[in-house]
C-alpha cells in the first residue's frame, strides 16, 4: 500500500510541474473555472459529480478492479497534445479498492492523424448538391505502457473442466507489466496487423482467505507455477478485421499467436492461439453508438468527455461472440496457473462468461466459450439486458472438443452512459450449481479496453 500512495503522489506531481512548466495552465484553468462554476451550491450538486469524474486533466476514476476485490477508486491525470502528424494521449492514474488492492500506471497512445484523400475534380458549371467528403484513411495506433497491479483476492478450484467447488482456495497476485503494442491499417479494407511485446514479472502470495476458505499455499492442491514465478518475456503477433456493414451490422475479428518466453526457468514457456469472432446488430442502426464506451474511462480525451451526454433515442443491440484459446507445449513444460483463462462470473480483466458460476470458477490452458447478449434501452439511462453462454475449458488443446459444454443465463438490469451499457445487475441461472447476482461493471470505465491482458 505504501507502493500505491507513492504512486499517487508521483502523479500529482507530474501534474503539477507541467502545469508550472506552462504546457498545462490552460487546461488547469479551465478547470478551476469549472469547480467554481459547478461546485459552490447543493443546487449544483449534480453537475459537480460528473465533473468530477469527467474532468481534464485531473480527474477521479472508478471501476471494477478484477472480481471479488471491489470496486476501485483514485486519481487520473490526463493530457492531450496535438503535432504535426501525430496526436498523443498521455493517462497516468492509481486506484485502490477496500480490500486494499490497486493497481497504477502509466499510459501512452499516439495516433497518426488521418488524412483525406484530395481529389482534383474540374467542374463546367456549379453543383446543385454539395460534395461529399470522402472517409479519412485508417491510420496507425502505437501504446507504450507500465502497470503495476495488486490482486488481494482471487479464487482457485483446481484445473479442468471437472473440478468441484469444494476444492476452492485463494491466492493474491502481483504483477509489473511493462511493453507497448501496435495496430497498423493495410490499406482501407478494415484489415491491421496487430504486435506486442511486453515484460511480465509475478508474484504469487497468500491471498485475502477465511477461517473455512484455506489460502492456495494452504491447500493440497499443486498447480504449476505456484513454487516459483519466473520472469516473462512476453511477444504477440495477428491480424485484425473491422468492419461495419451499413448502420446496423459491424463485425470484429482477430488472430493472435502469443509466445511466453520464461528465460529463468524455460519449463513454463509457452505458445498460445486467441482467437475471438465479434458481431454486434444494431437494433436501430448506429446513429448514436459512434464512440467506443473506452473514450468515457482515464483513458478518454477531453474532446470525447465534453460531447458526452446520455441519449434519450430508442437503442438496443444483439451482440454474437465466439472465443477460443489454445495452448501449446512440449510434453515436460506447463502453462503457469495464473496465466490460464477461466470461464464462471468474470474473469481477471473484467469479461463476462457463464455469470450463473462464481467467479473463476473453471480455469484450465485451453477454452471455447459461445456469448449471446441482448441489450435494450428502457427509460433515461436504464436498460435491460439477457445474456446466453455456453462454454468449457480444457487441460489439453485436444481435449476441448464441442461436448461437455456448459451453459449459463442470465436477465437484468443496465445503467447506460450514452449509448453504451457500463453496469450489468443480473441475475444468472443454469448448468448444476445454483444461481448467481452479479454485479458488473464495464473494464472500460477503468480503461479496460486499452491496457494490458492479465494473462
Amino acid at each position: 500500500m505504501q507502493r500505491f500512495c507513492g504512486i499517487v503522489f508521483c502523479i500529482f506531481c507530474c501534474s503539477w510541474i507541467l502545469r508550472g512548466q506552462g504546457l498545462l495552465s490552460s487546461d488547469f484553468s479551465l478547470e478551476g473555472q469549472q469547480f467554481s462554476e459547478n461546485c459552490t451550491s447543493l443546487k449544483k450538486l449534480l453537475g459537480c459529480g460528473q465533473l468530477l469524474v469527467t474532468g481534464t486533466p485531473l480527474r477521479i476514476t472508478a471501476g471494477s478492479i478484477a472480481p471479488e476485490n471491489g470496486v476501485a477508486l483514485g486519481p487520473a491525470f490526463v493530457f492531450d497534445k496535438d503535432f504535426t502528424a501525430w496526436r498523443m494521449n498521455m493517462n497516468a492514474d492509481a486506484v485502490a479498492s477496500i480490500n486494499e488492492s490497486w493497481r497504477a500506471g502509466v499510459y501512452f497512445k499516439f495516433a497518426k492523424t488521418p488524412t483525406t484523400p484530395v481529389k482534383v475534380v474540374i467542374l463546367k458549371r456549379r453543383p446543385t448538391t454539395p460534395l461529399k467528403s470522402s472517409p479519412p484513411a485508417p491510420a496507425p495506433e502505437f501504446n507504450l505502457y507500465a502497470q503495476g497491479i495488486s490482486l488481494n483476492r482471487l479464487d482457485f478450484y483446481g484445473i479442468g473442466n471437472e473440478t468441484s467447488r469444494n476444492n476452492l482456495a485463494v491466492f493474491g497476485m502481483r504483477q509489473v507489466i511493462a511493453g507497448g503494442n501496435v495496430l497498423f491499417p493495410l490499406g482501407a479494407s478494415g484489415l491491421a496487423a496487430y504486435g506486442e511485446l511486453n515484460g511480465r514479472s509475478v508474484s504469487i502470495f497468500p491471498g485475502s482467505g477465511t477461517a473455512s476458505v484455506p489460502t492456495i499455499q494452504q491447500s493440497s492442491q499443486s498447480a504449476p507455477g505456484l513454487a516459483s514465478q519466473p520472469g516473462f518475456l512476453q511477444a504477440g503477433e495477428g491480424l485484425r478485421f473491422s468492419r461495419d456493414f451499413g448502420s446496423h451490422f459491424d463485425l470484429d475479428y482477430s488472430g493472435e499467436f502469443q509466445e511466453f518466453v520464461a528465460p529463468g526457468d524455460s519449463t513454463y514457456s509457452f505458445r498460445r492461439l486467441n482467437l475471438d469472432f465479434s458481431h454486434v446488430i444494431w437494433l436501430y442502426g448506429r446513429s448514436a453508438a459512434t464512440s467506443s464506451t473506452n473514450q468515457y474511462g482515464p483513458d478518454g480525451s477531453k474532446e470525447a468527455l465534453q460531447t458526452h451526454s446520455y441519449v434519450r433515442n430508442l437503442s438496443g443491440s444483439i451482440d454474437l461472440n465466439v472465443r477460443l484459446t489454445e495452448s501449446f507445449l512440449p510434453a515436460s513444460h506447463a502453462v503457469p496457473f495464473y496465466f490460464q483463462p477461466t470461464l464462471g462470473g468474470t474473469d481477471i480483466n473484467g469479461s463476462l462468461a457463464l455469470p450463473s458460476y462464481p467467479d473463476y470458477r473453471f480455469r484450465a490452458p485451453n477454452l471455447l466459450l459461445f456469448h449471446g447478449a441482448f441489450e435494450h434501452s428502457i427509460w433515461g439511462p436504464i436498460g435491460f439486458a439477457f445474456t446466453a453462454d455456453y462454454g468449457r475449458v480444457a487441460v489439453t488443446h485436444g481435449d476441448l472438443g464441442f461436448n461437455h459444454f456448459l451453459h449459463s443465463w442470465g436477465t437484468g438490469v443496465t445503467i447506460r452512459a450514452g449509448d453504451f451499457p457500463e453496469v450489468f445487475l443480473l441475475f444468472a441461472w443454469g448448468g448444476h450449481e445454483g444461481t448467481h447476482t452479479i454485479a458488473y461493471m464495464s473494464p472500460a470505465l477503468l480503461g479496460g479496453g486499452s491496457r494490458p491482458s492479465l494473462f
